[in-house]
């Protein structure tokens, strides 16, 4: 009888022990089921760290989109947004846009925002019991509204006389590259860089409409104008004009593909359109 008591206290202690943990797990979960993840700043990037990577999208405005050109973009925005796309912004990384400004001195952002974190149409188990649902599409909602403002007023860019592309890389590249003592004190995610130009640069210090040096001379101009784009992954998407295709040869678009590589940089798409 007493070894029964004795084995009846044991149950009891457990049980209630348990109960107790069981209860507190609860009482986590209902707590972290109300969460949205971590603090975000207005543009939805952390604010207890930096963006684990920026994609910088250069857009060139200098002459109006065609229809086509227009619809490619509309397809490289919706990829940016995609997870499942040819380059997405992956949750927690910063997409950067900017268009070509012949006042270098005044060039900002047109748009600054982070992806959000993972949608909540592809969590997991564990994301559905310590994330708030509801929260979090609203941030997707927000992420989705910053990006689709800003496309949806592109083409009512002016055009502008000249097209200081490398001249821009000069500014904007730096703002989000890692710096080369960075690099070396451990791995950094490589930069992405988008150009959507007809790449036809044109500026009184270098210009495309005419007779150029190689893009991997190491002769002036080039030497003043290139900018280090080590660490840094470039996609360039070609903008074909008909008017220019006198200067839009062959030879123009891989000479892109060599100035990226002479300045430290390797090209990761190159495509028409």
């Amino acid at each position: 009888m007493q070894r029964w008591r004795k084995g009846l206290s044991a149950t009891r202690h457990w049980w209630w022990g348990g109960g107790h943990r069981l209860a507190g797990l609860a009482a986590l979960v209902l707590t972290c089921a109300g969460c949205g993840g971590g603090r975000l700043d207005a543009n939805l990037c952390p604010r207890d760290a930096s963006p684990a990577r920026a994609t910088v999208l250069l857009l060139d405005t200098s002459d109006p989109l065609t229809p086509k050109h227009g619809a490619e973009l509309r397809r490289l925005v919706d990829e940016l947004q995609d997870q499942a796309g040819e380059f997405p912004v992956a949750p927690g990384e910063r997409l950067v846009v900017y268009a070509i400004a012949e006042d270098l001195a005044a060039i900002e952002p047109l748009l600054q925002v982070c992806n959000p974190g993972l949608h909540p149409d592809n969590w997991g188990w564990w994301e559905e019991i310590s994330r708030g649902r509801a929260i979090d599409l609203h941030r997707w909602g927000r992420f989705k509204e910053r990006v689709e403002a800003l496309f949806a007023h592109v083409g009512d860019q002016l055009a502008q006389p000249s097209s200081p592309i490398i001249e821009t890389l000069g500014v904007i590249v730096p703002r989000y590259a890692s710096s080369l003592r960075h690099t070396a004190s451990r791995k950094a995610e490589p930069t992405h860089l988008i150009l959507f130009s007809d790449l036809l640069q044109h500026s009184p210090a270098l210009s495309h409409y005419g007779e150029y040096p190689d893009g991997d001379a190491n002769t002036a101009p080039l030497t003043a104008l290139r900018t280090n784009l080590t660490n840094v992954d470039v996609s360039i998407y070609r903008l074909s004009r008909e008017r220019d295709s006198r200067w839009q040869t062959p030879e123009h678009y891989h000479w892109w593909k060599n100035f990226v590589r002479a300045s430290g940089g390797r090209v990761v798409w190159m495509q028409p359109l």
